[in-house]
């Protein structure tokens, strides 16, 4: 839910699919090269074996390009079309977020209340405003990343409620940013007690209905969704069902379904006035201020971020097997959209970087040059050497930062390696998530840690203890494969092939386990350790994994346990 990934290009196969509709399809408004250009981007996803995308670009109210690639339902041969139904995870915010801006214009809450007037006792609310729920700025711990949930059931909202309310804060309320899931869980929960209806029903009521997003509504697992595309995961050009996960536990934070012209009216009701006065629009577009009066490039349910000069409002969103993006060029009144039904992604398909290799090949003539990666900066391989290594992302999540020839690269965990472009001796510029790093050093021997800075957020990440690998027999691993299960239906494969050891999670790519003892392993791509106990027999019974000062056990499944 609003974590930001994405794999790199390739070239495979050209496919040219489905429905050019409405204006497009009619010869107007149409942009020169726009066609090649989108084809281009999706070439990867081939009929037949591949899940698919759904893309928009609309002008100035009119729609100039929308057509679906690959299969919204693989098993069915059901391709995607503009009427095909994602969920959008994340950029469901957006929504929650205006909600609550919709109710303060009625006069029944204000962004500057303290959360204790509507829970009362939820610990701290007498510390915590809505403002801070809205901007990521609380300090409330993150339910999405508990251990031990079981998102395969439903779940009520008091008693998500009650899940959040038992964890400490994460830090003092306001004195950081920290994208935060638990926070607009809270929003709904109060749009509902406001309302006196469901979250379901008020947005239905309030905006899917009058605006005729009748596409759009929150996900039940129980309801039949005509045109509703199927979650995958992809392991490089293998493909699997994704993993399924209860949407009551996503309730204001990434539990809406949609497709790509209802968001689409979505954006053209809200930044032409009609959802939201232009007064309540313009706090919500304006950049969130911490207690020391710093500032950080998010409003009330949207990312703000610059690009080459020009301002840019949107969000991304994943949830399991999707994943989205909405953008808006305000000026140019330009909205992108582009939604995918897998999660991680097929080569080349990534809807942030997509979508905004899209509105810069739009806007190109209006934006600042470019001149990262077209400069003569050069960076000595001696320096380079220097940042090498893993740095931690924290929740297991790694980038790993490696050197070919004269060419650094990052990997964060779930991607493919991308190059990291110098823009200076210590700067970096990570196209794949339009990114910058900058690698810090205390001394002057190898980078301590890097900041990351993107869509006007930054955070550090420190660089992770180089691991000394032993030799192990690889006769010995044979006594450590097999699955094992964390509960709530969380199992992953230990396999050996070819005398190498390696883990397989669920929608994740495999990753090799290297050993630093008989029983203990780490992967270069993530920031976790898997530690092995072994029984009288001396195979395997259990393992755990520990990142984050967290220690998670699994036991090992017998065979007979596991269900083919």
């Amino acid at each position: 839910m609003g974590k930001k990934i994405g794999p790199i290009s390739s070239v495979i196969i050209l496919i040219n699919l489905i429905v050019s509709i409405n204006l497009q399809a009619q010869g107007k408004n149409k942009i020169p090269g726009l066609d090649t250009c989108i084809s281009n981007i999706f070439k990867n996803l081939k009929m037949g074996t591949m899940p698919g995308a759904s893309v928009l670009v609309a002008q100035n109210g009119d729609i100039v390009y929308q057509k679906g690639f690959g299969y919204a339902d693989i098993e069915k041969k059901i391709p995607v079309t503009p009427d095909t139904k994602f969920k959008i995870g994340s950029i469901s915010k957006q929504f929650t977020a205006v909600a609550i801006l919709k109710l303060q214009e009625e006069g029944m809450i204000k962004t500057e209340d303290k959360l204790s007037k509507y829970i009362p006792d939820f610990p701290r609310s007498n510390e915590v405003t809505i403002y801070q729920l809205l901007t990521h700025t609380s300090g409330i711990h993150d339910y999405d990343f508990q251990p031990d949930l079981d998102v395969t059931k439903p779940i009520s909202p008091q008693a998500l409620l009650d899940i959040i309310e038992n964890v400490p804060y994460d830090f003092n309320p306001g004195e950081h940013y920290q994208y935060n899931n638990s926070g607009y869980f809270i929003l709904g929960y109060i749009v509902a007690q406001l309302s006196g209806k469901t979250l379901s029903e008020y947005l239905n009521e309030t905006f899917f209905k009058p605006l005729g997003m009748n596409n759009t509504g929150i996900y039940e697992t129980s309801k039949v969704l005509g045109y509703e595309a199927q979650g995958y995961s992809m392991n490089g050009e293998a493909v699997k069902k994704a993993d399924f996960q209860e949407m009551s536990w996503a309730l204001g934070v990434g539990s809406i379904y949609s497709t790509a012209e209802d968001l689409f009216k979505w954006n053209e009701a809200v930044f032409n006035g009609k959802v939201l006065s232009d007064a309540t629009l313009k706090t919500a577009f304006t950049q969130s201020v911490l207690n020391n009066g710093g500032k950080v490039d998010y409003g009330f349910g949207w990312f703000l971020s610059m690009n080459r000069g020009l301002k840019f409002i949107q969000h991304s969103g994943v949830s399991s097997g999707f994943y989205s993006y909405l953008e808006r060029q305000p000026e140019n009144k330009l909205t992108i959209c582009v939604l995918c039904n897998s999660l991680p992604t097929p080569q080349g398909i990534n809807p942030i970087s997509n979508g905004q290799a899209i509105s810069e090949f739009i806007l190109s003539d209006k934006m600042e040059k470019n001149n990262i990666g077209l400069n003569d900066t050069t960076v000595s391989e001696d320096i380079l050497e220097k940042y090498v290594g893993r740095y931690n992302y924290g929740h297991g999540m790694a980038m790993l930062v490696t050197l070919k020839g004269k060419q650094l690269f990052g990997q964060v965990t779930g991607q493919a390696p991308s190059p990291l472009t110098p823009i200076s001796a210590k700067e970096f510029y990570f196209k794949t998530m339009n990114a910058r790093i900058i690698f810090v050093s205390d001394t002057s021997s190898i980078a301590e840690r890097l900041i990351q800075y993107q869509d006007g957020v930054s955070f550090e990440a420190n660089r992770l203890k180089d691991e000394m690998q032993v030799k192990i027999n690889p006769d010995f691993f044979d006594k450590l494969t097999g699955k094992y299960d964390f509960g709530n239906n969380y199992v992953i494969e230990i396999v050996k092939e070819n005398d190498k050891l390696f883990v397989l999670t669920p929608n994740m790519p495999k990753y090799e386990l290297l050993p630093t003892s008989e029983l203990d392993y780490f992967a270069l791509e993530v920031a976790s350790r898997i530690s092995f106990i072994l029984n009288k027999d001396g195979k395997a019974e259990s393992l755990t994994s520990t990142f984050d000062g967290m220690t998670l056990p699994g036991e090992r499944l017998d065979d007979r346990q596991i269900v083919k």
